[in-house]
């Protein structure tokens, strides 16, 4: 709890031979998030560059080979030896290039066989309007035109300028050549696209054969294109996936380092995994090879949360991942998350049924194997479980506050009580995440931040001074003492307005530039610190806010239920209860969901967290062979 994983920076030298087998249990192992070197030998002298261009070629060949023969690449995973590399492009190159030149072919006969089909389309529609096809390019003395038009409502102009039939969209037209501009343009009109070019003078059974021919070649062709998927499609697939999963490892051997002989890999493994690296190790190398490890600050974060707290994960790496700087606040963030929905949310019968939404949508998170879900599936259940905690306590089954009795209060019969709580547990919040700050502060060495800046002691102290004073003034009427308020306010108060002279002369740390500048910072400081402290708490009165929402939507609910039939046993007020019930899961569930939210990032997180680390991401291929 409150830990993380102990992440290190570890370089491995061993034989450059071996970098195939090596990154390829590495990838498999998925146990070291790789790093770049700083300064390494040129890519161009290792070779590199030609085999990730024989990769790619490939890649891309047997892309374009998948594709032209309708076959579903699969993922990406190391599936094949990939022994001999010439080879392969040898054997996808040669694949390529049949398969290219049977898809022009098929492409030619499918376009030949649609031009010889159009042919007779148009043979057809000139011998339905009684137009012999051969005649239309012989005529002289007149202007003749055929094709189409997107308008076929339309009647002949009476003038008697041009002739013109019709057959469907088809149209044919007779004109003088001083009245042919006139019969375009009135075709135009209607969307006229001219086919006289298109028709064929060759004989409409001729062309009927012709297509009969066609299409039984393009069959023999299809039977060709089938059997080359048959006969090529598994090895293309599997090369294609082995490639594609070669270049993440090519991609990751450029941030080695290497020469001749040897070569270097860096990056963070998490310690626990380190018997099982040097157990891959000494199965490829026996013992010629060499591992070091140093602690590093800028180490990338993996979070190391028991079962019950790791789906709030999800919460805390929204606002970003914490860093070796500070503690993981993943325990603390499902403490706080968890009770604030509760009490916002507070009913038996629907935090159960929270639950088992949660429950169906963790369920379907793992079989699709997707981490998201499965937290947000944790987190509903936790909240749910909460609600129907806090359900309990305020006497709420359903919206009906009448049928358990209370085992603390009703919120709508107490909404002060309810109010002065929230405030209560804001403070509690607060509290515990300037304390949290003051530790990181304490663990980094930074002590002038844990002891006089804005969220240091002097602050924690002057904030739990106060709302102690303000409690006691509440039950006893009484103010402070001047001795009280001096030692612990205004004492406090000092200190925090000498840092920058303490500072200096306690922690070595840089003076400020100018005296003015500093004052009227420290002013400000001060004004900022009193109103932001004093509305982070108020804020937290929208939490038992909330809970008299809720409250008064159940109220809704039941008061149409009994407009509905005031006996509430009949078909129209249970639909009514059911229907209102059903509103407020979804509705205020999703509202208190968000407001618990914004209170955790805005009035909690802000008081300590800062997020800025780095996610451990390890190299990961998924294999199926033992070797590349």
């Amino acid at each position: 709890m409150f830990i993380k994983s102990d992440i290190r920076k570890i370089t491995i030298a061993f034989e450059k031979a071996f970098y195939s087998e090596v990154y390829l249990a590495l990838g498999k192992a998925g146990i070291i998030h790789l790093a770049r070197f700083q300064e390494r030998d040129s890519v161009a002298n290792t070779g590199l560059q030609d085999e990730e261009a024989l990769t790619r070629e490939i890649i891309s060949d047997t892309e374009y080979a998948l594709n032209a023969l309708l076959i579903s690449p699969e993922e990406a995973e190391v599936s094949v030896s990939l022994v001999d590399k010439s080879q392969d492009a040898a054997f996808v190159s040669k694949t390529k290039k049949i398969i290219e030149r049977a898809v022009r072919l098929r492409a030619k006969i499918r376009d030949a066989g649609n031009v010889a089909a159009r042919h007779i389309e148009y043979i057809d529609a000139l011998s339905k309007m009684g137009i012999d096809p051969g005649k239309i390019k012989k005529a002289r003395l007149v202007k003749i035109v055929f094709g189409t038009v997107e308008n076929v409502v339309w009647d002949v102009p009476s003038d008697g300028r041009f002739m013109l039939t019709k057959a469907g969209s088809y149209v044919f037209g007779i004109a003088t050549p001083a009245d042919y501009p006139a019969m375009l343009q009135f075709l135009k009109d209607f969307g006229f696209m001219d086919k006289s070019d298109d028709v064929s003078p060759v004989p409409q059974e001729f062309l009927k054969k012709r297509v009969e021919n066609l299409r039984r070649r393009s069959e023999v062709l299809d039977g060709y294109i089938n059997r080359l998927k048959e006969e090529k499609g598994q090895a293309l697939k599997a090369l294609n996936s082995a490639y594609r999963a070669y270049e993440e490892i090519l991609k990751a051997m450029r941030m080695s380092l290497f020469s001749a002989r040897a070569m270097f890999i860096t990056g963070w493994m998490d310690m626990r995994d380190k018997e099982r690296l040097v157990g891959i190790m000494q199965g490829i190398f026996g013992n010629r090879f060499v591992i070091s490890e140093r602690k590093d600050p800028d180490a990338p974060v993996r979070l190391l949360n028991m079962r019950l707290f790791k789906p709030f994960e999800l919460l805390v790496k929204t606002m970003g991942m914490p860093s070796n700087s500070e503690i993981d606040p993943t325990p603390l963030t499902a403490i706080t998350f968890v009770l604030m929905f509760g009490l916002m949310f507070g009913d038996l019968g629907q935090g159960l049924v929270l639950m088992l939404g949660g429950m169906m949508l963790k369920k379907y998170g793992q079989r699709k194997v997707q981490e998201e879900l499965m937290q947000a599936g944790g987190i509903l259940i936790a909240c749910g479980l909460s609600a129907a905690i806090c359900g309990l306590l305020y006497g709420s089954v359903f919206s009906s506050e009448h049928i358990i009795p209370a085992l603390w209060f009703q919120p709508s019969a107490h909404i002060m009580k309810l109010f002065t709580m929230t405030i209560l547990m804001g403070v509690v919040f607060i509290l515990v995440g300037l304390f949290v700050n003051i530790l990181n502060s304490i663990l980094n060495a930074n002590y002038t931040e844990a002891l006089l800046e804005k969220r240091g002691l002097a602050v924690l102290v002057i904030y739990v001074v106060i709302v102690l004073f303000a409690l006691n003034y509440q039950s006893t009427g009484q103010f402070p003492a001047i001795w009280e308020i001096s030692t612990f306010i205004i004492l406090p108060l000092i200190l925090f307005s000498l840092r920058g002279v303490l500072g200096p002369v306690l922690f070595k740390i840089p003076k400020p530039h100018s005296i003015s500048e500093y004052i009227i910072e420290t002013v400000m400081d001060i004004v900022e610190i009193a109103l932001s402290l004093f509305a982070n708490t108020i804020s937290f009165i929208r939490v038992g806010a909330f809970a008299l929402s809720h409250a008064g939507l159940s109220i809704v609910t039941y008061t149409l239920a009994g407009m509905a039939d005031p006996t509430m046993k009949s078909a129209g007020a249970i639909i009514t209860i059911i229907i209102g019930n059903i509103f407020i899961i979804g509705f205020e569930g999703l509202i208190c969901g968000i407001q618990s939210m914004r209170l955790e990032y805005y009035e909690f997180f802000s008081k300590f967290f800062k997020g800025d680390g780095v996610v451990f991401s390890p190299f990961t291929l998924k294999v199926k062979a033992s070797e590349v």
